[in-house]
């Protein structure tokens, strides 16, 4: 297994494995743009692949941009969910209320009618304590 260092000083060698670890550095490093990954390329020997390089850097940006996309739409997904709870929470209040006053009934036997779980009674008492 290889590890690399995105932060690492591309004008510093590594100790060992100096050749293969850099031209690794350089291609999967989305931080070095197409001409610094060019230039270290050729520093090290390697043919001139520019297409390939090219092709790497595009699909560095790819992998990125995917990543920070699938980021925003969980981030959305867990907005939303964490809404519907809030939502529902609100709503379990409001309906004990009612409850409560149309059957002149404690708040123990409002939960009960409308059939609220635990949590659900646990998530609203707050509200219904004197």
């Amino acid at each position: 297994m290889i590890c690399l260092n995105q932060k690492h000083d591309t004008t510093k060698k590594y100790p060992k494995h100096d050749e293969v670890l850099m031209p690794l550095v350089a291609f999967l490093n989305n931080r070095i743009d197409y001409q610094g990954k060019k230039e270290i390329i050729k520093g090290y020997g390697f043919k001139e692949i520019e297409r390939e390089v090219k092709e790497m850097c595009d699909y560095a940006n790819y992998l990125e941009r995917k990543a920070k996309n699938e980021g925003i739409s969980q981030g959305i997904s867990q907005g939303i969910n964490q809404g519907k709870k809030i939502e529902r929470k609100e709503k379990n209040i409001e309906h004990v209320r009612n409850v409560m006053n149309e059957l002149n009934c404690s708040y123990q036997r409002a939960t009960n009618i409308l059939k609220l779980s635990e949590n659900g009674k646990k998530s609203i008492e707050k509200h219904f304590q004197s």
